[in-house]
């Protein structure tokens, strides 16, 4: 029998339907004008400041941007960092979440105060920076993927995820002739799946995205990734000091509206992933925040 709803229950969900639909047109106007300013000619973007469509359709942007060899280099590079550093550090990551949640280990609650400690103090920039130096580490993509490797916050996380199995399952694999690694590769990865891709998501966002630590590491133009070839583009075109060695095969870059399409570039390939672990992402939340 369906359950009528009273009026306030309606008018509660109108109003959060409202609310949630200006919301999300707040965020995806400013993605639809940066769109249309991409695909547009540049005397539109100099006469109207804002549109959310284009009036004539120009993708000399995008042909000026896939005609530079080098953008096929830094994005390759870029793919390479990214595939690499998600995965090393979900490794990382899993093991030693999956370590800690263990009731049994030695100075368990000793080493998870460490981990939380280190999410309220860092060595800071420079200490890390001559801790990179020091090992040698510099002009190489180690340099990107070790120092951030493990996210205190993503490993609490999954601890907390891992600790809310039912303990019987293990047990029941070691008395079945499991050892730790077996028990946890094929009992507990194949429970976390949605905590899983939800944290190789945010770590994959944020190897795709970070360009700061490039800029600190890395001098071989021919490492940088898509971020640091984009930013040179963006401060070229705007009239700025950048390393011109990384986009010397382009010539002349237009102003403006290249702008635009560097940033369409730049998101589109995360976009593309999104959708494929949506499904897992408020499960994966979910399940490592709240232990049941």
């Amino acid at each position: 029998m369906k359950v009528r709803e009273s009026l306030g229950s309606r008018v509660f969900d109108v109003i959060n339907v409202l609310l949630l639909a200006g919301v999300s047109l707040i965020c995806l106007v400013p993605f639809l004008f940066v769109i249309s300013a991409s695909v547009s000619p540049l005397a539109d973007i100099l006469n109207r400041k804002f549109f959310i469509y284009p009036i004539h359709i120009d993708f000399s942007s995008y042909r000026y941007l896939l005609s530079s060899d080098t953008l096929i280099k830094a994005m390759g590079n870029s793919f390479i960092i990214t595939f690499v550093g998600t995965a090393l550090s979900m490794a990382v990551t899993v093991m030693t979440a999956y370590v800690l949640s263990k009731p049994q280990l030695i100075g368990q609650k000793v080493l998870n105060a460490l981990v939380v400690f280190t999410m309220l103090f860092s060595g800071g920039m420079i200490p890390t920076y001559l801790v990179v130096s020091g090992l040698h580490l510099n002009d190489t993509w180690w340099s990107l993927w070790l120092p951030g490797c493990v996210s205190a916050y993503n490993m609490i996380l999954i601890r907390t995820s891992i600790s809310a199995l039912p303990s019987e399952l293990e047990e029941a694999a070691v008395m079945d002739g499991c050892n730790y690694f077996q028990s946890f590769t094929r009992i507990v990865l194949p429970l976390i799946k949605p905590t899983l891709a939800t944290f190789s998501l945010f770590y994959a966002v944020g190897y795709w995205n970070d360009y700061f630590n490039s800029v600190l590491y890395i001098n071989d133009s021919t490492k940088y990734p898509i971020q640091i070839w984009l930013r040179n583009i963006v401060m070229l075109s705007s009239g700025g000091f950048a390393d011109t060695s990384s986009v010397s095969d382009l010539g002349y870059i237009p102003p403006q509206n290249i702008s635009y399409a560097v940033i369409v570039f730049a998101t589109i390939p995360i976009l593309c992933i999104y959708p494929f672990v949506q499904k897992f992402f408020t499960k994966g939340m979910m399940v490592g925040s709240v232990k049941g």
